[in-house]
């Protein structure tokens, strides 16, 4: 038998970072109606395809994105293939929801074992069921991961600890941690595959009329309240205002902001 020649398949298989040409990845969550949708087709309409298990993007009638509507599991198979095949123009993909994919996840697997076991009482979740559909969240995530296309997962955020508190839901209580609501080993999971995890939040900022406006927010600084932090050679801002896809992906890469088009006169 001819032996190897290690020296080739080095040479195909060494890269050098500058070289690689890769869309990054992001895991962005946020409470309900923060806008994690319209960040996740913020690189472009024509461009992203929302993956969406929750019809969250039915009432989007102005900005119109591209949905492929996720009803169960398996769907989710024929959306990666489709994608994975590269027969389309899409540069982004939108997995919009693992919260509400994992617990997709995990009636999938009870429902394969309550067909395979005339024991199995329908419904009654298992223990074994958590572990078994948190490895079928964590394969899903790999294989967008390794997709060439850049991803935007997201999920819905919860507190890591109850406070009782009467105030604005928009106060954090003090001392809180704020993290994404996914069962501990996929949370692990989708964080270290990723290039950033964000926390979009609300804002209110006073203007100079006295007013005082929303403002939506991107933290993605590390950080003891908050599950995030990034991949850069450039220190990015600790949090960015009004934050799209294609600012976070500029201070990425640049370590600055696009520069503003110029109106058309």
């Amino acid at each position: 038998m001819a032996e190897k020649d290690y020296r080739k398949i080095a040479a195909s298989r060494i890269q050098r970072p500058a070289n690689i040409q890769r869309l990054p990845k992001f895991h962005i969550y946020a409470r309900n109606k923060k806008g994690k949708t319209t960040f996740g087709i913020s690189a472009g309409v024509e461009k992203t395809l929302v993956l969406d298990p929750e019809h969250g993007t039915d009432r989007m009638k102005a900005k119109n994105p591209h949905v492929w509507a996720i009803d169960r599991w398996e769907d989710m198979d024929d959306a990666y293939n489709f994608i994975r095949l590269g027969d389309h123009d899409y540069e982004w993909i939108l997995v919009d929801g693992l919260t509400k994919f994992s617990n997709m996840s995990l009636k999938y697997v009870m429902r394969l074992q309550e067909e395979r076991s005339i024991d199995r009482i329908p419904g009654l979740v298992q223990l074994k069921d958590y572990g078994k559909s948190g490895e079928v969240m964590k394969t899903m995530i790999t294989n967008f991961q390794n997709l060439k296309y850049g991803v935007i997962f997201t999920s819905q955020e919860r507190m890591q600890e109850t406070v009782d508190s009467e105030e604005d839901e928009d106060i954090e209580p003090e001392g809180a941690e704020f993290i994404p609501d996914l069962p501990k080993g996929v949370r692990g999971h989708v964080n270290s595959v990723v290039d950033v995890i964000g926390r979009l939040y609300i804002a209110k900022v006073d203007k100079t009329d006295g007013t005082r406006v929303s403002q939506r927010r991107l933290w993605v600084a590390e950080s003891l309240k908050y599950d995030t932090g990034y991949r850069s050679d450039f220190v990015l801002p600790d949090m960015i205002k009004m934050p799209t896809i294609p600012k976070l992906v500029a201070l990425m890469e640049q370590g600055k902001l696009p520069t503003p088009r110029k109106a058309a006169r």
